[in-house]
């Protein structure tokens, strides 16, 4: 067996059929078939169970999927050893990025980045789902993810992670709500709301699967047993700020994303719940010098752009 025919079998489980698998590596479906009867013939044992759609693991093809990541991920730990040797740079790398925080941060710290890596290119893709990027980085296909989570430990067991910033998850009221009138403006919150003093309000909110409604708002709404109205959902917290200003709803976004502070006041919500940015990568791979100082580079954008201590509890 070789390397080649591990990087086969880990496609087939990843994609569970021969034609997705085959589109992925670039070569036919008839030449990865051929390559995983030839590798069964030579274990003398079934890795696959065959269906008219699917491909399955057997108890065999489940262990030997496990040592072919372990074998691959080695194999990308010496590439990226010998790269840091070589005296020119280059080489092309695909980055997942949270929609909103990953794509500002990028969009500030890549072109110091190019001046000093002009032969790197970087391939970033933008998803919604934190799930996808925990596939596509386990798998292998992006090299690292920079990612949100609820938790100090990161989305994942499955992944390595490194933190970068933690900020507060805040709660914006129009100037013209009961709560907001006589409160000055500020760019930082001065109280703690009570979630029941809002219990008839509507809010423009994040998409109900994504990781700040499954992991902060929903159970923070539930625990305080107050019932979550939702006026609209969007991914973009620009634009659920723009909504709330406009004097319709409320809304709850990261610290960080607040930037109207004359027509909304800003409230911690109740157990100052904080929100994790940090960067993922396939567990057993090495991070060369190359992404290292990448992520140095977005470590020191965040302490200025997205770091905001934890108040002092009341």
């Amino acid at each position: 067996m070789d390397l080649k025919q591990m990087e086969y079998i880990v496609a087939i489980d990843k994609y569970k059929n021969m034609t997705e698998a085959s589109k992925r590596l670039f070569i036919t479906p008839s030449a990865i078939s051929q390559q995983l009867l030839k590798l069964e013939e030579e274990l003398n044992t079934t890795l696959f169970i065959r269906t008219k759609k699917q491909l399955f693991p057997t108890a065999a093809g489940r262990i030997f999927l496990e040592t072919a990541r372990q074998f691959l991920a080695l194999r990308q730990s010496a590439l990226s050893q010998l790269q840091d040797i070589e005296e020119g740079v280059s080489g092309i790398y695909h980055i997942g990025l949270a929609v909103d925080h990953g794509s500002d941060v990028f969009a500030r710290v890549y072109p110091r980045f190019h001046e000093i890596y002009p032969g790197v290119r970087l391939q970033c893709s933008q998803l919604l789902r934190v799930s996808e990027m925990l596939e596509k980085t386990a798998s292998g296909e992006f090299d690292m993810s920079f990612v949100l989570s609820g938790s100090p430990d990161g989305p994942s067991d499955e992944v390595s992670y490194l933190p970068i910033s933690s900020e507060n998850l805040l709660l914006g009221l129009p100037r013209s709500h009961p709560l907001a009138r006589e409160l000055p403006v500020s760019p930082s919150p001065v109280s703690v709301i009570d979630l029941k003093d809002v219990k008839d309000d509507f809010f423009a909110v994040s998409l109900e699967k994504s990781t700040m409604r499954r992991q902060l708002i929903d159970p923070l709404f539930q625990k305080e047993g107050v019932e979550l109205h939702v006026m609209i959902e969007s991914s973009l917290n620009g634009f659920l700020e723009q909504l709330a200003s406009s004097g319709i709803c409320g809304t709850i976004i990261p610290q960080s994303c607040v930037h109207n502070y004359t027509d909304l006041a800003w409230f911690y919500m109740p157990g100052l719940p904080r929100f994790y940015f940090g960067v993922i990568y396939p567990k057993g791979y090495r991070l060369n010098r190359i992404l290292e100082q990448f992520i140095e580079m977005v470590k020191e954008d965040a302490i200025k752009n997205l770091y905001f201590p934890a108040p002092k509890a009341p």
